[in-house]
């Protein structure tokens, strides 16, 4: 007999990945990440957080806003944008962009 293949694994392992440079949100610490696309959040390998993020998955040049925790992913809203690793409201400087 031959082995049993287990196919929603074998469905796992073929499925779209990506990889790149990550970033913990908690600790802050920086690896190699590879997850399936669609994937938004990864478990850090030092503090085990799911707090985990690709690190620019498109950079465009020009200015950027970053938090004053130094984290530069923000959700925007109908009532503004906030950090997601700190929670604070995020008020644009005054300048034209």
């Amino acid at each position: 007999m031959g082995d049993i293949l287990d196919l929603e694994k074998a469905r796992e392992e073929r499925a779209p990945h990506l990889s790149g440079e990550a970033r913990c949100l908690a600790c802050g610490y920086e690896w190699v990440a590879v997850a399936r696309v669609g994937t938004i959040w990864m478990e850090c390998p030092s503090c085990h957080l799911e707090r985990g993020r690709y690190v620019g998955p498109a950079d465009r040049e020009g200015f950027h806003l970053h938090c004053d925790c130094d984290c530069d992913l923000f959700y925007i809203t109908p009532k503004g944008a906030y950090c997601p690793n700190c929670g604070l409201d995020q008020i644009l400087p005054a300048r034209t962009f």
